[in-house]
């Protein structure tokens, strides 16, 4: 038996009410996605930091983001997704460490 593909209307009410329950706080199964590869100057750049401003604002040593700017290290999976969210969400994230 041959199954029915959801047309495109299904598909968008069953996203939207995916959404919806996420924004009410209901657990959900989603796929996150963090890159294999980060331009580090380019989200250095977008802040406005020089690479020590950059490092001492957001944890780094000063040498590890030379390294990452230089080609010469890669931020690992953790550092990649750290650095996707100051990429999105700079100020939200110097809330979050303003006081530690």
């Amino acid at each position: 038996m041959k199954t029915r593909t959801p047309s495109a209307g299904r598909r968008m009410i069953v996203s939207a009410k995916k959404a919806l329950a996420w924004v009410n706080g209901k657990p959900h199964r989603s796929v996150i996605h963090v890159p294999h590869e980060i331009d580090v100057a380019r989200i250095r750049k977008k802040v406005g930091m020089s690479q020590s401003e950059f490092a001492e604002q957001y944890g780094f040593s000063f040498r590890t983001v030379q390294q990452w700017e230089q080609g010469r290290a890669i931020p690992s999976g953790a550092a990649r997704a750290y650095l996707l969210v100051i990429d999105r969400e700079p100020e939200a994230v110097r809330r979050a460490l303003v006081n530690y």
